[in-house]
């Protein structure tokens, strides 16, 4: 199989960068478990991820296994990582897209769950109003990034350039 370039591999950072969060997030989790008294693991679990905790509620159910985010995280950084291994920029670039996915499902959940106004207004812009809330802003930028970097490659391989 042909190697894929060096600018291809960035597409890498989106399934890391989600599978770092969805780490960190799952180790609050653990932590709270382990000492629910904590103040400032309820409060690391609930400000700043509760996203996880949502589509936890979500995603629990449909898959039917514990750590269920970990593993559809972890799937995606292992088909990027066969990607790189062997040269597949197919893998590569369905990873970075599925990461991208991932992000807008976050995003998606938070705003599901948020009270929605009834009358048509400037005045409230839909911006997070916890600190959570850009946790997913940031994932879907760092995937969107790399889902785009796949994109450009295959663009790149059409038109002839290596």
């Amino acid at each position: 199989m042909r190697a894929v370039p060096t600018y291809a591999k960035l597409q890498v950072v989106g399934p890391v960068t989600v599978l770092f969060a969805v780490l960190i997030a799952e180790a609050a989790a653990l932590g709270l478990w382990l000492a629910p008294t904590s103040e400032i693991l309820w409060q690391v679990n609930l400000e700043y991820f509760s996203v996880f905790q949502r589509s936890h509620y979500l995603l629990g159910p449909m898959i039917g296994l514990p750590l269920s985010q970990l593993i559809l995280a972890l799937s995606i950084l292992l088909l990027a990582i066969y990607g790189l291994q062997t040269g597949r920029a197919l893998a590569l670039a369905l990873s970075s897209n599925l990461s991208f996915v991932y992000t807008a499902f976050l995003i998606f959940v938070g705003v599901d769950t948020q009270s929605h106004s009834l009358t048509a207004s400037l005045v409230d812009v839909a911006l997070p109003s916890d600190p959570g809330g850009y946790l997913p802003i940031v994932l879907m930028l760092v995937s969107l990034i790399s889902a785009s970097l796949s994109h450009l490659y295959y663009l790149r391989r059409i038109s002839g350039r290596p």
